[in-house]
């Protein structure tokens, strides 16, 4: 579908001042009429040989004042044409035409105020429903390209509130920028009438959020939106078949469950014509709170692959000839990944800086005799899970699959919660799937009978023996209740875990108000949060396939996702963070590099293809090698850019030197 982004600028403009456009148009239809009349009495013969500025001078005398100063020639076509002039000025600038203006513009605010002008948009990116995490998607569009975004949301919510919820995030980040191409409806998504009026026929990607719990109404957080969600998937489905357009938008639904992914799985299979994927955000967020416990730095290293505040995940057309050694060879300022069918998955900062070297780059650095098997271990081997929700069974699924597909780590992990969990606690620790990290008949679970004091229960197993602490929030309470049990875990335990260094802490918020909380008080502190699904979703309204890609770089082999016929991936890989000494074990090589490129190309053909660096974490930040915000990161450089503006890795500018205390961060190749 072409661009329209000129018409779509002027339909925000529209939608969101609309008494600055009416001025606008009064002033531009003034403009009009003493233009023409300009050009009208210029060809009278009394004004030949007068300038441009004499000419508007006299025409806008004429129009306003027709007894005036003008002087008037008695040849008929002077009459006509001066008598023509009078009339556009009494047209402009009467009592009648200046009441019927009015009438217009207070027509024309009326429609505005109750959503009832259509658009006239194309390509634009439309967000149905509202809830908590709209904010995020809108606050990270702002890294994007902000010139040819444009965002519509439909929700039946009030206007003001949402506009309002969003300038609070953007409070709370910091941002120096914000997204302005944005249109807020009040409507009603299951409307057919609404959905027109937002030009959803035109759209690029549709976004099918999950309603938000309405507490006047009596709603909690433990009332089942996923019905409505699965009735609106199945609506709007309907209504792009009843589209003559070539083009259909993409859909993504957001899911809480298992059914409605096979649900909007099945239609695409059905559907070829029309992208949809579910996103089911309990097995994300149970993804990323995982690997996080394990890699505590690949939460910075995600924070950049979800987000366009940092370096994206782009699925593009490539020669599948090319090897990845090859294409990153004559790749100037991203890094291939991996072949997708007849298309390659890059790690780049920008689409438009996808630019290649007339040079192919040559590895000058000597490889090793013999080749080095990557060490993969983890530090991390025991790990408490405090609480229970819906992320835990996809919290224990990935913990067992990735020990099983690194069975050289050992990994142990206990679960605590209160009284009313124990049953709950139970069913895991009953289940022969987890019997390998749970390990029942040496450990069992643990009860916390009072939360304020709950060192009584865990005691030194969490303050002395556990490498990471997960903190989980009660999904099944009020919203005046959330995350009250990981807040009240984390102020309590904080003091004596921060005892010792070795122990992570990962607190899984859902309100980002909380966040900013435990963020004043401790800058350190592991944060899991919807900000992730906000910075994912926002990636998959410009490329729904990017779903997979990003699953598949968080999920170990043999999990369920793995078994997704829909996946074309097919565990390609993981992402992980490892230890450089860890790492390099077997080896005494000199880890010294004249390029990114250099340590890019050299690890990847010492490890035979099975280790891709992608970036380094030193002093905690990641630096993930693929930016190129500054002229000077290009990958034969040794520039090394953070997420953050500013953020420049400051060592040696001729070399980069991985000391053991550093992280490598890889693509292991499956």
């Amino acid at each position: 579908m072409k661009k329209n982004n000129r018409g779509n600028r002027w339909q925000v403009f529209q939608e969101n001042n609309p008494t600055m456009h009416i001025c606008v148009m009064i002033i531009a239809v003034n403009v009009v009429f003493i233009l023409l009349s300009a050009a009208l009495i210029c060809i009278l013969p009394e004004n030949e040989g007068k300038s441009l500025g004499e000419i508007l001078r006299l025409a806008f005398t004429l129009m306003v004042n027709p007894s005036g100063k003008y002087i008037y020639s008695e040849t008929p076509i002077s009459l006509i044409i001066t008598t023509i002039v009078v009339l556009l000025g009494m047209i402009s600038l009467t009592g009648g035409t200046v009441g019927f203006i009015t009438s217009f513009i207070n027509g024309f605010l009326e429609r505005a105020a109750n959503n009832k002008r259509t658009l006239k948009l194309t390509n634009h990116i439309v967000i149905l429903n509202y809830n908590n995490k709209v904010p995020s998607i809108i606050y990270d569009y702002c890294f994007d390209d902000v010139k040819n975004t444009y965002i519509v949301i439909l929700a039946n919510e009030d206007k003001q509130k949402i506009l309002d919820e969003i300038d609070n995030m953007y409070d709370q980040k910091g941002g120096s920028k914000r997204f302005k191409n944005i249109i807020v409806r009040d409507g009603n998504p299951m409307s057919k009438i609404d959905l027109d009026k937002i030009a959803l026929k035109n759209a690029q990607t549709v976004l099918l959020m999950m309603p938000g719990f309405n507490i006047e109404k009596g709603e909690t957080i433990t009332t089942d939106k996923s019905f409505e969600v699965s009735k609106l998937f199945m609506f709007v489905a309907w209504y792009f078949s009843q589209s003559d357009n070539d083009y259909k938008a993409n859909i993504v639904v957001e899911a809480n469950d298992a059914k409605l992914e096979k649900m909007v799985r099945e239609y695409h299979l059905e559907n070829n014509d029309q992208t949809a994927v579910a996103v089911n955000y309990n097995e994300i967020t149970g993804k990323m709170l995982a690997i996080t416990a394990l890699m505590p730095s690949v939460n910075g290293v995600m924070k950049q692959l979800f987000s366009f505040e940092g370096v994206e995940v782009y699925i593009q057309e490539s020669d599948s000839t090319l090897s990845v050694e090859e294409e990153l060879a004559v790749s100037h300022s991203v890094i291939p990944v991996f072949m997708q069918g007849s298309e390659r998955v890059y790690i780049a900062e920008d689409e438009e800086e996808f630019e290649k070297t007339t040079e192919k780059f040559v590895l000058k650095k000597k490889l090793p005799e013999k080749q080095i098997i990557p060490r993969v271990t983890f530090m991390k081997t025991e790990i408490i899970v405090v609480g229970t929700n819906s992320k835990l069974p996809y919290i224990l699924e990935s913990l067992q699959c990735f020990k099983n597909e690194y069975q050289n780590h050992k990994l142990h992990v206990i679960l605590a919660g209160t009284n009313d969990e124990e049953e709950t606690l139970k069913g895991y620790y009953g289940n022969p799937f987890y019997q390998d990290i749970l390990m029942p008949e040496k450990y069992s679970y643990i009860i916390v009978d009072d939360i304020y004091s709950p060192m009584k229960a865990l005691g030194d197993l969490a303050a002395n023996k556990a490498d990471s602490i997960i903190f989980l929030s009660d999904d099944m309470v009020s919203n005046v209740h959330i995350d009250e049990k990981p807040l009240i875990y984390w102020t309590k335990l904080k003091e004596s875990i921060y005892t010792n260094k070795q122990t992570d802490v990962i607190v899984e918020i859902l309100d980002s108000q909380n966040q900013s909380i435990i963020e004043l008080r401790n800058k350190d502190q592991i944060i899991v949060s919807d900000d992730f699904l906000g910075h994912l979703y926002a990636q998959l309204g410009k490329n729904p396939a990017r779903l997979y890609i990003i699953k598949d770089m968080i999920t170990s082999e043999g999990d369920s996702s793995t078994l997704d016929d829909n996946d074309e991936t097919q565990n390609a890989g993981d992402i992980i963070c490892a230890n450089v000494k860890e790492f390099f074990k077997d080896t005494k090589e000199d880890l010294t590099f004249t390029s990114k490129k250099e340590l890019i190309l050299w690890v990847y053909e010492a490890t035979n293809h099975e280790a891709l660096p992608i970036g380094v974490v030193k002093g905690g930040v990641p630096y993930i090698f693929a930016r190129v915000d500054d002229p000077d990161s290009a990958l034969d450089s040794t520039v090394l850019l953070g997420i953050k503006e500013g953020q420049v890795y400051d060592g040696d500018k001729e070399a980069i030197r991985l000391e053991d205390e550093d992280e490598l961060v890889m693509f292991m190749v499956g």
